[in-house]
């Protein structure tokens, strides 16, 4: 079986190619189409695939099958020679990527001995992770000074072939397992890697290299990064966002920080504060039911329903009754689903969860817990009353009690 010439391999650059038809492969997802030789990428090495058109066809999928690449059209080519045309600002923005991370990598392994383990070049951005979890953001502007010094300097990129024996004699960042010809790319008195990649003609070109954040991941550390018209394009949106806030806080740019921290510790106080008073509010309600409600045989059975809006209080005022002496309290929420607190003061007769468990079974719902605090939902609202009905017999009828 022929080889396809990989065109890509010598001239990153080539952007329109002809070639001949070796042969077409019918299948459910379209034709799969062999040619003597492509400019387009195939999907590999972490960079995605080119896309652009193939006798007038637009590429679905170019494909690495080996010794050959397939492409995948939605049907085959009329003709037994074809001409490809690469869509370029996808071709040149994975340049620019892939050719930062080469940079990119050799800068952390440079500036800490850190070595790059894997490589994904995404839609928005790309990430490389690296051996150690133990970088901090020095680590990532160290790299990320000397990669862009790189840039600054437009030092030459370089793509020339060995055999395997030779190139394994070389100084590669990474060693290769391939044999026969050995594709190296080497950054000008700075990195030199076995890559199959396309890539750009000079570091220059790569554009700006901007680490965009970081994480720490089992063992790893995960850098996502983005070069170019990427890096532009995300230095316009942070400005955007960082004017609006600005903008919203009536004040410059550089005292967003500082007024967001001032504000998001306003917010906790405040909501530590309604906290307190929801609570204390939940104190006073359950207070006036309490007292309201008969006592029957030295203990006060308290029964209430609230609204979906007050399920935080309905909870607050479970807890709130069980405080006062010989009290249960069975609280109802509406709700799709409904929920049901039920309690009691500590040392009560009743187990509050065998009795909010069988309470919620009988209409489809769940729920139980310790003996005196239990709550469960997962009911129609319809059978909510239904359910506290049958919570309060078990309570007065002591079907089931504690033993």
């Amino acid at each position: 079986m022929p080889k396809t010439e990989r065109l890509y391999y010598t001239d990153c650059y080539l952007r329109e190619f002809e070639a001949r038809v070796l042969r077409v492969e019918s299948g459910p997802k379209g034709s799969r189409v062999y040619l003597d030789r492509t400019a387009f990428y195939p999907e590999s090495g972490g960079q995605p695939a080119d896309h652009g058109t193939l006798g007038g066809l637009p590429l679905l999928e170019a494909l690495d099958e080996g010794e050959e690449i397939a492409h995948l059209l939605e049907r085959g080519p009329e003709s037994d020679t074809v001409k490809g045309a690469i869509d370029w600002e996808r071709r040149f923005d994975h340049m620019q990527q892939h050719t930062g991370q080469h940079v990119l990598s050799g800068a952390f392994e440079k500036t800490g001995g850190y070595k790059t383990v894997s490589f994904h070049l995404g839609a928005e951005a790309s990430t490389i992770d690296l051996d150690s979890d133990r970088l901090g953001q020095r680590q990532m502007e160290e790299a990320e000074d000397l990669a862009n010094q790189v840039v600054f300097e437009n030092r030459s990129v370089r793509i020339f072939f060995r055999q395997a024996a030779e190139a394994g004699r070389l100084d590669l960042r990474k060693p290769t397992a391939r044999e026969g010809d050995v594709r190296l790319v080497e950054i000008e008195d700075f990195d030199l890697s076995a890559c199959g990649g396309t890539h750009v003609n000079r570091a220059g070109a790569i554009g700006l290299i901007a680490v965009r954040r970081h994480e720490r991941m089992k063992g790893l550390t995960r850098v996502e990064f983005v070069c170019g018209k990427r890096a532009l394009r995300a230095a316009r949106r942070d400005l955007a966002l960082l004017s609006e806030a600005a903008r919203l806080f009536s004040a410059g740019m550089e005292s967003v920080p500082e007024l967001i921290a001032k504000q998001g510790q306003e917010l906790r106080e405040g909501a530590r504060a309604r906290e307190k008073l929801a609570e204390r509010l939940a104190e006073l309600e359950a207070l006036e039911l309490w007292r309201a409600a008969p006592e029957k045989a030295g203990r006060k059975i308290i029964r209430q329903v609230f609204s979906a809006e007050g399920a935080a209080v309905a909870e607050m005022v479970a807890h709130a009754l069980a405080k006062q002496p010989s009290t249960v309290a069975l609280v109802g929420v509406k709700g799709s689903p409904a929920a049901l607190f039920f309690s009691q003061s500590p040392g009560g007769g009743a187990d509050m969860g065998k009795i909010l468990k069988e309470s919620v079974a009988k209409f489809g719902g769940k729920g139980g817990g310790p003996r005196d605090f239990a709550q469960g939902g997962g009911l129609n609202e319809e059978s909510l009353e239904e359910a506290l009905n049958l919570a309060e017999q078990l309570v007065t009828g002591g079907d089931v009690r504690a033993r």
